[in-house]
């Protein structure tokens, strides 16, 4: 629900949002019970009222314009609080920085919405920082620039400890856009001898700009420097990006880096390619980066790519690993080389489906696609044990490579491939395929597929098989199409069993959900398909939810964007802990940040014993039967997506313009 209609809510069935203070007695909303560190201030922004002489030294004298912030050089461990259902106008720049055992921290007071900060048309960014360190941001709502939401930068030396958390970014653009350093949140080196190290960007929604980028950490226009000048520690998780110009996620030269349990849309939309081709999320000039449980989709370009996944030239052991690519109009995942040898990358355990949507990209790419140019060279690559639905619009294969390897070949093994092209794939003979899985699914079971290997098209699996020496242990299924409820006519049948008769979640469901105060009953599970979470309430010292609640309604707000259109309900159980007196915020103030206005949040239904303490998601039918349980751990967006799709169809796409 929207934080209005929260706020309604909890005024008329709890009496007022004050209430919500005493009953999370142990979460101070008022800023006066703040605890700050020995030789640290505190200061507070409210841009609605009025006050030039207000010292910012309390919510009762708050600073009241950029200007005051902006002309203050804050030191270690001290924090700045905007008020939240405040507006102020104008550029964030405040001065100083913080150090490696006290950062600064800017954050939000009060309940409501998160405080937001427009900028003025003609104005570069809405945020900056530039050669300072040691800052964590988090809780604010930025637009209104015309080159970046986020621009975080310098020109010398190391820059330590960038942390941004909980940042709605959106409505960014207008100027030109002259190169791929543009966009929504943009932390970017200035010079060659600048980096950053101890990056992370965390629950961040960064959505609607005529600029590139949607979240880039390194980048910059300076050749091809040493490894030593990379950027290191870098991660990016639990974050939204959709409708940007270019790219949705990227780390360019980095070590050590991670993009995990992110989502990404509507990239690419650029009309005319102007810079680059772009893709969903990727990694270039890279070492040791890890690609994880992302999930990726309505990916476009106005040139090539336009695909979900990427492990671009000059990368060093990366790492694609339990992502899902689905809807693109390029490939699922791509390897590349150029100029360089991208060495040892690993492709395992992702899903693939509905990729290559458009003819040209799907019979140049394929839905796996592995390709170097200028003398670049792929070396200890494996691909393996991902599975891909591959319906192209006309005859293309699903894996393509005409790549060239340095030392041993590449090996693809252990992967399922369901497609309804007889066509499987085209590759030259530096790639070993081993132990795979082939089925090619036509109405009538009367096709035998193609394979092109080595310059030879074979006609049949059993002829591939003999005479090009490849797919040994592998296997061939020809499949009369029967399913055609999903859209996706080559699906096999849902494996889930109906858990109707299971005591313990029908115990569970009869149960009523109530506010989150335990106080009005305000849901009923009854007649929608329904994914329904029960999840930990827990708030951190920062006043947010915790990291595994939040990387779970990631998942859970792409897939109700998604399937917004046809009519997915979502209820998400949160199970209060104990609060502590560290805890900073409100659970009301948790639930709006999320920006999941299409979810009903309720009280966890109370159980005998402790066997709902571990996280739970159950999607029911219209009927109330349970159609399929995950209990214990993260769910990801590929086991999610898939059950909900096979249940309700594709996606009606033509809603999800809604969401956030």
């Amino acid at each position: 629900m929207s934080y209005r209609a929260l706020e309604v809510f909890l005024h008329r069935r709890f009496l007022g949002i004050a209430s919500v203070c005493i009953f999370f007695a142990a979460i101070p909303c008022a800023a006066g019970t703040a605890q700050t560190k020995p030789h640290s201030a505190t200061y507070f922004v409210d841009c609605s009222g009025n006050g030039e002489k207000n010292d910012g030294r309390s919510a009762d004298s708050p600073w009241t314009t950029l200007e005051k912030v902006n002309g203050h050089t804050f030191s270690a461990g001290d924090e700045l609080r905007f008020k939240r259902g405040s507006v102020c106008q104008g550029i964030l720049w405040p001065k100083g920085s913080g150090s490696e055992s006290d950062p600064i921290r800017i954050t939000a007071y009060g309940t409501g919405l998160r405080p937001k900060i427009v900028a003025e048309t003609g104005s570069e960014e809405a945020l900056k920082l530039f050669n300072q360190e040691n800052w964590d941001i988090d809780s604010l709502d930025l637009s209104g620039a015309n080159t970046f939401g986020v621009f975080i930068s310098g020109d010398k030396g190391i820059l330590h400890h960038i942390h941004l958390a909980n940042l709605l970014v959106h409505d960014i653009g207008g100027a030109e856009m002259k190169h791929k350093e543009s966009g929504l949140v943009v932390i970017s080196p200035g010079s060659v001898d600048q980096r950053f190290d101890d990056v992370l960007v965390d629950g961040v929604t960064a959505y609607n700009t005529q600029e590139w980028v949607g979240i880039m950490v390194g980048g910059g226009n300076f050749g091809w420097p040493p490894e030593s000048t990379w950027s290191t520690r870098v991660t990016i998780r639990d974050s939204i990006v959709h409708d940007v110009q270019g790219d949705g996620i990227v780390l360019f030269r980095v070590r050590d880096g991670r993009i995990a349990s992110n989502v990404a849309w509507n990239t690419g939309m650029q009309a005319t390619e102007s810079m680059g081709t772009p893709n969903a999320i990727w990694t270039w000039m890279c070492r040791d980066c890890v690609v994880e449980q992302n999930e990726a989709f309505l990916t476009d370009s106005p040139g090539v790519d336009g695909g979900a996944f990427d492990i671009d030239y000059g990368n060093t052991n990366n790492s694609v690993v339990d992502n899902y690519g689905h809807d693109t109009q390029g490939y699922c995942i791509a390897v590349f080389a150029a100029g360089y040898i991208t060495h040892q990358s690993q492709v395992r355990g992702n899903t693939c489906l509905n990729n290559g949507r458009s003819p040209r990209m799907a019979k140049f790419q394929g839905a796996i696609f592995l390709h170097t140019w200028n003398d670049g060279k792929l070396d200890g690559l494996v691909v393996q044990d991902n599975t891909i639905y591959w319906d192209p619009p006309g005859t293309a294969p699903a894996v393509i490579n005409d790549a060239a390897f340095q030392g041993a070949n590449g090996i693809f093994r252990a992967n399922r491939i369901y497609s309804t092209s007889p066509w499987m794939i085209t590759s030259d003979r530096s790639l070993n395929f081993q132990a795979n899985q082939y089925s090619l699914y036509s109405h009538d079971a009367a096709l035998s597929g193609t394979w092109n290997y080595g310059g030879r098209m074979f006609q049949g699996f059993a002829e591939y098989q003999a005479q090009s020496g490849q797919d040994a242990g592998s296997s061939f299924r020809d499949v009369a199409t029967t399913n055609t409820n999903t859209g996706l006519e080559f699906w096999p049948e849902s494996k889930a069993a109906t858990q109707q008769s299971d005591a313990t979640y029908r115990d569970l469901l009869s149960k009523p959900l109530i506010g989150i105060d335990r106080s009005a009953t305000v849901y009923q599970l009854a007649g929608k398909w329904t994914l329904y979470a029960l999840l930990s309430g827990r708030l951190g010292s920062d006043g947010l939810l915790e990291e595994e609640t939040r990387r779970q309604l990631t998942t859970l707000r792409s897939l109700a964007a998604q399937f917004r259109g046809n009519r997915l309900e979502t209820v998400i159980a949160l199970r209060r802990e104990p609060e502590n007196t560290t805890e900073k915020g409100s659970l009301g103030n948790a639930i709006s940040d999320l920006d999941f206005d299409t979810a009903a949040f309720v009280a966890a239904p109370v159980a005998d014993g402790n066997i709902w303490e571990q996280p739970l998601l159950l999607f029911l039918s219209p009927e109330g039967q349970v159609n399929k349980a995950w209990r214990g751990g993260f769910v990801g967006a590929a086991e999610l997506g898939l059950e909900v799709r096979q249940r309700m169809g594709n996606p009606a796409y033509s809603e999800i313009g809604e969401a956030k």
